[in-house]
């Protein structure tokens, strides 16, 4: 264990010099769905056919940003199309090639993977059409116009100071993944453990976690309880579980009741998703960080809305960081919202 705990603290090192090297700056930004309307277009836009391929709908996360994208599109007066890249590199790749067959002007991609998306947007952007970025990362030659996405960083940064600040123990921590090479999963993780890191330094001037297992959920319920259970038959004294979604989360609440250590284990994730929200008033839950498909959604529609105004737009949009724990929860809990 010793071994595993200076291991982590080499690589939280070198995590906390690369991250500290990635941009910070935001854009104001509305955070309120009444507040969608606040953008008005000066231009005509109904000639505008704007395509949009989610990387897949089988997480309740995108089939809320799917209906949030549409919802933007539509309120512009542009006319929209959707295709569904299905979890597969392969058929993302049909799917936009699908849109583009629709002579679409404006494609809005939620890429699987950053570099093998590439030549899309390349294709694309030779047929005149404008590529926008959605939640994911794209790479950073890739011809795109803008990229909204979730400061995942600060996210996890946020859950790895409320964990060392809530709970004065040593941190015996597993890790639910989504998918092997996903960005997004890794700015979170990389973030959550900067923020142990610099926290316990700034409290007692040392580093003192452990992580001792790290499985992968695939971004379902399903599949994280799989991962859970994995982990707790290997590891059962853990007394953290980190869930890079608030979906596989749930699983790993589901998979630590099994076992009777729902109590014993701090359990943690990403999105604000209702049901995390729920848990979270309940008791069952330690803390969500907000990644809001209906804000991503909004403020990438309204970034296509005013660069077809001429209007400027940055390069990388941030959406807002923002920790939910059991003291704000009701403030952001919405039983019939889609997510």
């Amino acid at each position: 264990m010793a071994l595993l705990r200076n291991q982590a603290i080499v690589i939280v090192l070198v995590f906390m010099t690369f991250l500290g090297c990635l941009p910070k700056d935001s854009p104001t930004i509305r955070t309120k769905e009444d507040e969608r309307d606040g953008y008005t277009s000066e231009k005509d836009l109904s000639a505008i056919k704007v395509g949009y391929c989610t990387p897949t709908l089988d997480a309740p996360f995108y089939v809320a940003l799917e209906a949030a994208v549409r919802r933007g599109v539509e309120g512009y007066g542009m006319h929209y199309f959707s295709t569904d890249g299905q979890a597969d590199i392969a058929k993302q790749v049909v799917a936009v090639e699908d849109l583009l067959a629709k002579e679409i002007d404006v494609l809005i991609l939620n890429p699987i993977d950053p570099k093998a998306m590439v030549p899309v947007v390349e294709s694309a952007t030779s047929r005149g059409v404008k590529v926008f970025i959605v939640d994911s990362f794209m790479e950073e030659g890739a011809p795109f116009v803008s990229a909204v996405i979730a400061d995942n960083q600060r996210n996890g940064e946020l859950l790895g100071q409320w964990l060392v600040n809530r709970y004065r123990m040593d941190l015996s921590m597993a890790i639910i993944s989504g998918n092997q090479g996903n960005p997004v999963g890794r700015e979170k993780r990389l973030g959550f453990l900067r923020g142990i890191a610099d926290t316990q330094l700034h409290n007692s001037g040392k580093i003192n976690f452990e992580v001792v297992a790290q499985g992968w959920g695939k971004w379902t319920k399903s599949d994280g309880l799989k991962a859970a259970e994995d982990i707790l038959t290997a590891h059962p004294n853990i007394n953290v579980l980190f869930a890079e979604n608030d979906a596989m989360a749930l699983g790993g609440y589901q998979a630590l009741k099994e076992k009777g250590l729902e109590d014993q284990v701090v359990l943690l994730g990403f999105d604000g998703q209702k049901e995390a929200l729920a848990s979270l008033l309940e008791g069952q839950y330690g803390a969500t960080a907000q990644n809001s498909p209906r804000i991503l959604g909004d403020l990438v529609t309204e970034t296509v809305a005013r660069f077809f105004n001429d209007e400027p737009v940055k390069r990388i949009i941030l959406s807002p960081s923002l920790l939910i724990d059991g003291t704000n929860a009701k403030e952001f809990y919405e039983p019939r919202a889609m997510f």
